[in-house]
Formats: C-alpha cells, sequence, structure tokens
C-alpha cells in the first residue's frame, strides 16, 4: 500500500484523477499541499482563526463529495478561487444577518444600538475618513463609482475624461482606503455596502 509520502512527486491532476478513485490518501496530499496558501488567502479576506480554519473545511469536504463529478483545469486556481468564495460569502451573510437585526430593531421600535450597528457606524466613519483624505478628482470619481454606481465608462463621459483614467484612479483611492482601514475592514466595507 502507497504510503501519503508516495503521492508527494506527483502533479496536480494526477492527484485529482486519484481522488476520482476514491484515494484518500492523495485527497490528504491535496490539503497538505495547498491547505497553508487556502489558510492565507482567507485570512487576508476575514482575519479570524477558527472561520478560516471552518471555511477551508468546507472547501475540501465539497472536493472530496463532488470528487467523480467535478472538472478541475487547474487544482490551484479552482482552490484559491473555492476558499475565496467561500471567504466572501461568509462576509455577506453577515451584512444579512446585521440587516435582519435592524429590520427587527424597527419593528420593535427600538432605539438602542447594538454592537453590530455601532460597528458599521465605525466602518463607515472609517470608510469616509478615507474618502476625505484623497485629492478631490479622485474621491469625485470614487464617489460616482460606488455611491451612484456609475460604470467607468459613464463617469468618464461626464467628467470628460479616459475610461482608463478613472479605472486607474478607482484603483488609488481604493488603496490609500484600504491602507487605512486595514485588509478586513476595508473588504468588509466593499461587501457590507457595495456588495
Amino acid at each position: 500500500m502507497k504510503r501519503n509520502s508516495d503521492f508527494t512527486e506527483l502533479a496536480d491532476d494526477a492527484l485529482i484523477n486519484l481522488i476520482k478513485s476514491h484515494n484518500q490518501l492523495a485527497f490528504v496530499c491535496i490539503y497538505d499541499r495547498y491547505w497553508s496558501e487556502m489558510y492565507a488567502c482567507a485570512f487576508h479576506i476575514f482575519p479570524h482563526r477558527e472561520t478560516c480554519e471552518d471555511l477551508i473545511h468546507d472547501v475540501f469536504l465539497y472536493l472530496w463529495t463532488s470528487r467523480e463529478r467535478i472538472e478541475i483545469k487547474s487544482l490551484r486556481d479552482y482552490l484559491y478561487i473555492a476558499i475565496k468564495n467561500k471567504s466572501l460569502n461568509k462576509i455577506r451573510a453577515q451584512k444579512h444577518l446585521v440587516e435582519l437585526t435592524e429590520d427587527e430593531h424597527e419593528q420593535i421600535g427600538s432605539t438602542s444600538n447594538s454592537e453590530e450597528q455601532m460597528m458599521v457606524k465605525e466602518i463607515n466613519t472609517l470608510f469616509e475618513r478615507g474618502m476625505l483624505s484623497l485629492p478631490e478628482k479622485c474621491r469625485e470619481i470614487l464617489f460616482l463609482s460606488r455611491k451612484e454606481n456609475l460604470s467607468n465608462k459613464e463617469i468618464a463621459s461626464r467628467l470628460n475624461i479616459a475610461p482608463k483614467t478613472v479605472e486607474n484612479q478607482i484603483n488609488i483611492a481604493l488603496r490609500k482606503i484600504r491602507l487605512l482601514m486595514g485588509d478586513f475592514l476595508f473588504f468588509y466595507f466593499i461587501y457590507f455596502f457595495f456588495g
């Protein structure tokens, strides 16, 4: 019987073929090979150790239970996209919970602020502070993009500039705000308010 170490030199496509044949050692090899990369990706978006571990577990559980029907061209790309989507879905799920909490507060006429509402207010304040730190044109472009939901082409037409300039200004603005807020709060804000 092969040991796990016998699989470490195999290419990803060979390992995929083996797990399709129910080979558990090949699966363990894939897990060992990609766990740390997936953790780094998840932690970059959602910096909570136990949550990241749960998300990775969910991705690998799906990979194993779907092994016979799943078609994977690049295992690294598949796992990267899967863990990224799981992490972002977790943020969206939290957004939904906060919205439900706010709706329930309205229904019962509560005037007290929950921890979630306080956090949202603080995150919004940080984002607004970041917006104010931007040059005027950069701030205007980001406002039109994120608050008025205009496309880059529409913004370019309105401001009489090139669409590429709009794209560059948005990237610069988001990079500066991300530095100010930190990765977690930045991604939380983007998906909470614009997701």
